[in-house]
């Protein structure tokens, strides 16, 4: 009898893969009866049936056909692994710790998909295998090259007769033959990295899946539009990553959306989180975990949260934590966001407007851009000289997406840029002791003179009331000049509400409330506290987060800005990271304006030296 036996199945008895009980469920799910495979109704043997259901089966087929590189062993995987390479066709992102088994499940579910068509389900399937750079896709290479027995030396395994002689220029592309090595039935791998812009995914097409390892070192959208669109309809994806504490990604989005446990056939993103901890020894045991604390300098640590729970953590020495900001996090039903980005060798204006959809699923807070508007307008008319004209255009487009608000208070702050720079601002309703952001408007590749528009057009849009607080650099003291100076923006009486600050300049410290923080000096009088501008509007902003009194709409780019903002310790004050803090500078401009309202309400403009004459 077993003289009659194929090598395939003569292999899943020695390594003892098959389960009976499964093998029974399985017969039992397609109606099929012992007996009558014994009588040869079905046209099948049992051994052909038992064959076919361990190909149907990647844990158990990678047990029976593929074994560990340094041992020679079958090839297994931890129970906690198994679920989720079993679930191959479900959409799926990984946030786990170091070494818990990505990769390997990675390499199963290649070779497995590749010699049984994804368990007879695919014929000639097609995958994508993605990493920001070719290094890490050399480690998944040279894995199933070993495997197949076309690494340095060894036998040739069984699953050797599906292997093609490989493309390897300009990316590696693997090719199998079908389950039955039928000619003409071919499995295609195609290895691509990311790079900057995705633009090595450009001509792959898809049928089987696509697979992203590292996934949180991307940090280009555009890198994620390439990838998707290579996937044909049908297509399943999955996402392999150690956090590394940014939040502005989409691998970061996706973990916050995917949901833990999410059954097939569910709609969603399926959530598989993995700490060292699930590890069996002598991977993870009290000594190892001491190991680890030593190495990232104990349990609190980001390099702790992250390699070994999974977590995504925080940046290295964050301005405001996650957990500072998280609690106002809020819905704002009228919280608007407009881009306009003028692309001149175009001859364009870009019109993005969203809002945003506010939900918490399993205690999360998920913010998600609904989309209002994502055209190309013509830019002629933002360069005419007629004043009325630009004038009227820039309003329209933003009364398209902001009604004109009540009568309130109102705070405005801006950070204003150069035509290649950023232009960012924020507008926030005060209401008893909270300020509700209702307002952000992104500008780029805008001239001075439509900014001053923009600006003007905003505060038309709430009544010309409130103070406005700019960052006062290069463009901001251009423009704030202007704002002040020009016969056209008289209505919004700019010279008494507008304000602009030099944030490297010295002022003396107060709070929200206009009380001058003081020290003692070395005699022991008091004195006030001196500090940079942008130190102390960000201790004032810091309170604020601190006693849950901004209300902010979870947009996940400016929240990405903020919990990402970093700070190191200076000879003597912190010096912030530059990095995506447009954003964050317009805040700081409109919470020191804010707190030296009723001393700069005559309108000077000051670089230093601000005192509250009201306080005692």
């Amino acid at each position: 009898m077993a003289a009659n036996l194929s090598p395939e199945i003569k292999q899943v008895y020695d390594r003892e893969v098959l389960d009976l009980d499964g093998f029974e469920a399985w017969l039992a799910a397609r109606d099929y009866v012992w007996q009558k495979i014994d009588r040869g109704e079905y046209g099948f043997t049992i051994a052909e049936a038992q064959l076919r259901y361990i190909c149907e089966d990647p844990v158990l087929w990678c047990q029976a056909f593929l074994s560990e590189p340094d041992t020679g062993e079958p090839y297994t995987f931890w129970d906690y692994q198994q679920e989720s390479v079993r679930s191959w066709h479900q959409d799926a992102v990984h946030q786990d710790g170091a070494e818990v088994g990505k990769t390997r499940e990675i390499v199963g579910i290649v070779t497995w998909g590749m010699c049984t068509g994804f368990g007879f389900t695919i014929k000639n399937p097609s995958l994508l295998v993605a990493a920001p750079q070719q290094t890490h896709l050399d480690e998944i290479i040279m894995a199933i090259e070993a495997h197949v027995g076309e690494g340095d030396g060894g036998t040739k395994p069984l699953i050797n007769r599906f292997w093609h002689k490989p493309k390897r220029v300009p990316h590696t592309m693997f090719k199998f033959k079908g389950p039955t090595c039928t000619r003409g039935q071919v499995g295609r791998v195609y290895f691509r990295p990311a790079g900057h812009d995705g633009e090595a995914f450009r001509g792959v097409h898809v049928n089987a899946g696509g697979l992203f390892d590292e996934a949180a070192k991307v940090k280009s959208k555009v890198v994620w539009s390439e990838f998707h669109r290579a996937l044909m309809p049908g297509a399943f994806t999955r996402y392999y990553s150690v956090p590394d504490g940014d939040n502005t990604t989409e691998y970061y989005r996706y973990t916050r959306e995917a949901i833990e446990g999410l059954q097939p056939g569910q709609p969603g993103l399926r959530l598989f989180h993995w700490p060292k901890s699930l590890m069996p020894e002598p991977f993870w045991s009290d000594d190892r975990d001491q190991q680890m604390q030593r190495r990232y300098g104990g349990k609190d640590t980001p390099g702790y949260q992250r390699n070994v729970l999974g977590l995504h953590g925080q940046q290295e020495n964050p301005v405001w934590p996650w957990e500072t900001i998280e609690p106002n996090l809020r819905e704002i039903q009228e919280y608007r966001c407009i881009k306009l980005v003028g692309d001149a060798a175009r001859n364009e204006l870009s019109v993005q407007a969203y809002a945003i959809d506010f939900k918490v699923t399993d205690g999360k807070k998920i913010g998600r851009e609904r989309w209002l508007a994502d055209r190309e307008e013509d830019l002629d008319v933002y360069k005419t000289t007629d004043t009325e004209t630009v004038r009227q255009a820039v309003r329209a487009i933003l009364r398209e997406f902001v009604e004109p608000h009540e009568a309130g208070v109102y705070w405005f702050g801006a950070d204003l840029g150069e035509t290649k720079d950023p232009t960012e601002i924020g507008v926030w309703r005060e209401i008893g002791d909270e300020l509700r952001e209702v307002l952000r408007v992104h500008l780029k590749g805008i001239g001075y003179d439509v900014q001053c528009e923009v600006i003007h057009a905003v505060d038309w849009l709430f009544g010309h009331q409130g103070g406005w607080g700019v960052d006062y650099g290069n463009a901001g003291t251009a423009i704030v000049q202007m704002m002040h100076n020009q016969e056209q923006f008289e209505a919004g009486h700019y010279d008494e509400r507008m304000v602009g600050f030099q944030f490297a300049g010295a002022m003396d410290a107060i709070d929200e409330e206009g009380n001058v923080l003081l020290e003692e000096d070395k005699r022991g009088n008091e004195k006030p506290i001196r500090l940079p501008a942008k130190e102390l509007a960000t201790n004032l902003i810091t309170a604020r987060f601190q006693r849950q009194g901004f209300a902010m709409a979870y947009d996940s780019e400016v929240v990405g800005h903020y919990t990402n903002h970093t700070a190191k310790e200076g000879a003597r004050n912190r010096i912030f990271d530059k990095k995506n803090d447009h954003t964050i500078d317009r805040m700081r401009a409109m919470i020191l304006r804010k707190a030296f309202d009723e001393d700069i309400g005559g309108g000077s403009v000051f670089s230093s030296g601000v005192h509250r004459r009201d306080a005692a």
